[in-house]
C-alpha cells in the first residue's frame, strides 16, 4: 500500500507550487521513519481507489528519555502551546478533486481522536505556500518559524486543536 500512498502524494501536488516539496523518494523515507515511531498510526480513505491518508505519532510529556531533535522539538511545542502531549502529523494527503476536499480534514481529526490527543503539530518549509494554504484551509494555525531545530531552514510550526479553541498562548 505504501506505493499507492506515494502515488497519491505525488498526484495531489502535481502541477502546484508545492510540488517541489513532495519528492516521491523523500515521501517514502518520511513514511518509513514515522512508521518506526512508538504509537505510529496511519489512516486511509478509499472508495474504489485511495483518496486520502494521514499519518503521525504521539509525543508524550516525558519523552521516554529521548534527546536531540525529539527533546528539543517537544520543549519548543510545549512552550508555544502549553501542551505537554500532542500528535505529530507527519503527512496529510488528499486527492485534489473537489469531491474529496473534506477528506483531509476528517482524517486529521480522526487521527487526533484515535491517538487521544487534542493537539496536532506539523512542520512545513516556510516557502511551501501551497502546503501552508492547504493546512490553513483545514483549520491549522501557523505559529511562525521556529529556530533551534536542526536543519538548514527554520521550519514553520502549524498547530491544530481538536477542541475548536486556539492552540497557543500568544
Amino acid at each position: 500500500m505504501r506505493e499507492d500512498i506515494a502515488d497519491l502524494a505525488a498526484e495531489s501536488v502535481a502541477g502546484t507550487a508545492g510540488e517541489a516539496y513532495h519528492d516521491r523518494g523523500d515521501f517514502l523515507r518520511r513514511l518509513a521513519v514515522a512508521a518506526h515511531r512508538p504509537g505510529f498510526a496511519l489512516l486511509v480513505a478509499e472508495t474504489t481507489v485511495l483518496i486520502g491518508c494521514a499519518f503521525g505519532y504521539p509525543v508524550d510529556p516525558d519523552g521516554s528519555g529521548r534527546r536531540g531533535f525529539d527533546g528539543t522539538f517537544r520543549e519548543i511545542i510545549q512552550r508555544l502551546t502549553s501542551r505537554a502531549r500532542f500528535v505529530v502529523l507527519t503527512q496529510v494527503v488528499a486527492h485534489p478533486h473537489t469531491q474529496h476536499r473534506d477528506i483531509a480534514r476528517r482524517l486529521q481529526q480522526r487521527l487526533l481522536t484515535d491517538l487521544h490527543s487534542s493537539l496536532g503539530v506539523t512542520l512545513l518549509h516556510p516557502a511551501n505556500q501551497a502546503g501552508q494554504a492547504a493546512f490553513s484551509s483545514w483549520g491549522w494555525q501557523n505559529m511562525g518559524e521556529v529556530v533551534g531545530l536542526p536543519g538548514p531552514v527554520a521550519p514553520c510550526v502549524l498547530t491544530l486543536s481538536s477542541e475548536g479553541q486556539p492552540s497557543a498562548r500568544r
